[in-house]
């Protein structure tokens, strides 16, 4: 990607932008650096976003006309797109209806209208819902019989659920992120934390669908998460996919509406701040997501919770947010492993710790084959297999790289963090080992 191209994206997606785009800057990016930040642009959710403020504040003419021609395509094929899944949505909601299986929507539909001002300005690539646990075999036989297929193993979480790939013939100027064509999948979660997985213990505790809310979108009635519920998710969410070091950036510009949309919202934020501060992790894990919100797109973070999460308490947090944040988040979390740094204030035991580093450092899987978005067209087999072998090539060339990077930066970090004003916890008691000690 061009890198000052995408800052200035950012920037100009910054909530505090109200004007017009018509300044020099714009003028000086030619076709040849918008081509190369298309990539970029798909995969952070930020093109659909951009384009519908281009055009709301009269700007969409300082674009190269080809630029103008991709955003407005993209847009309306994902209309379509959307049209699509919300047919499919009210077939869904009739399969958990037939089955008798109670379920909340989470993120996807039930983010408008709070999170986003159109539903069609996301991309969205499957439908989440959460179910009790003693539904999970009922589903299973629904969406079975409806030829929906399994697409993961018994013991992995979230469940998902395929039906089989069809055989399509894509024109070539097909964008693949944005086409109806394009598969979804269906995400079965019977809990929305993997403590297991992540090591970091959080319990949302039992009483989410007692809390739930009914809401409607083109017609379409359907349960979703409380609004307390539904931010504690949104902010996990993000947190988690820093974490793994894959997180959209349209993720953080959807809370930051969030935030600034319901403000003034007094009765609301109390009972936020009541709810996260009953939840262990959950109002450190806030504090990043809303303050890496506010570095990137200007959100307004409520006297109500800045009360709570102030820097004083969470030093350490605030210094990698501003340190590391925003040009991690830039990449989308792909380019670098700093996220390791803020990962291990939060793993209390120093075994699980190591063994966490160790494979996030020193990866032996087989990197994940690319999505179906990537493939532009009907390739052959042989030429899927070439881009999948390139792509593992790339990533092990990023390991390399940033391994290299994260170990130059690990001695800097560890001398800011005890400079911060922070006593070491209880997990830091034990004396700090360099990275090649685990």
């Amino acid at each position: 990607m061009n890198v000052t191209l995408a800052q200035t994206i950012v920037d100009r997606l910054s909530l505090a932008q109200s004007g017009s785009f018509h300044d020099g800057i714009w003028s000086s990016f030619k076709e040849a650096d918008w081509e190369e930040t298309f990539g970029w642009l798909d995969m952070s959710g930020l093109a659909l976003y951009l384009r519908d403020k281009l055009k709301r504040t009269d700007s969409l003419r300082i674009v190269p006309y080809r630029v103008q021609e991709r955003l407005d395509r993209c847009q309306a094929d994902n209309r379509l797109r959307f049209q699509a899944m919300m047919e499919e949505f009210k077939t869904l909601n009739e399969m958990f209806n037939s089955g008798a299986i109670e379920n909340l929507v989470l993120k996807g539909f039930s983010t408008f209208p709070d999170y986003c001002a159109d539903p069609a300005l996301r991309t969205q690539y499957d439908y989440d819902f959460l179910i009790r646990s003693d539904s999970v075999s009922r589903a299973g036989a629904v969406f079975q019989a409806a030829g929906y297929r399994r697409k993961n193993s018994a013991d992995e979480h979230p469940i998902v659920y395929r039906r089989p790939e069809r055989d399509i013939d894509l024109p070539r100027d097909f964008v693949g992120y944005f086409s109806p064509q394009l598969e979804r999948s269906i995400e079965l979660h019977h809990r929305l934390w993997e403590s297991v997985d992540d090591r970091i213990e959080i319990n949302l505790g039992h009483d989410l669908f007692e809390h739930a809310v009914q809401r409607r979108l083109n017609a379409v009635e359907y349960k979703a998460l409380g609004d307390e519920d539904a931010l504690v998710f949104q902010v996990l969410h993000a947190f988690r996919h820093i974490l793994r070091n894959w997180c959209r950036l349209s993720v953080f510009l959807e809370i930051a509406y969030f935030l600034n949309r319901r403000s003034s919202d007094l009765p609301f934020w109390t009972r936020f701040a009541d709810r996260i501060s009953r939840l262990r992790w959950v109002p450190e894990a806030t504090m990043v997501v809303f303050t890496l919100a506010e570095l990137l797109f200007s959100a307004t973070i409520p006297e109500e919770i800045k009360k709570q999460l102030t820097r004083a308490r969470y030093p350490v947090l605030a210094l990698w947010s501003e340190r590391y944040g925003r040009r991690s988040a830039l990449a989308n979390f792909r380019n670098d492993k700093y996220s390791l740094f803020l990962y291990r204030e939060f793993v209390e035991d120093p075994v699980a710790w190591a063994g966490i580093r160790r494979r996030r450092l020193f990866p032996i899987q087989r990197p994940h084959r690319l999505p179906p978005a990537v493939f532009q067209r009907r390739y052959s087999r042989l030429i899927r297999s070439c881009i999948n072998g390139w792509y593992a090539l790339r990533r092990a060339n990023f390991h390399a790289v940033s391994l290299f990077r994260y170990m130059r930066e690990y001695r800097q970090w560890t001398r800011l963090r005890l400079h911060s004003g922070r006593a070491l916890t209880p997990r830091y008691a034990q004396a700090q080992s360099s990275p090649g000690d685990s």
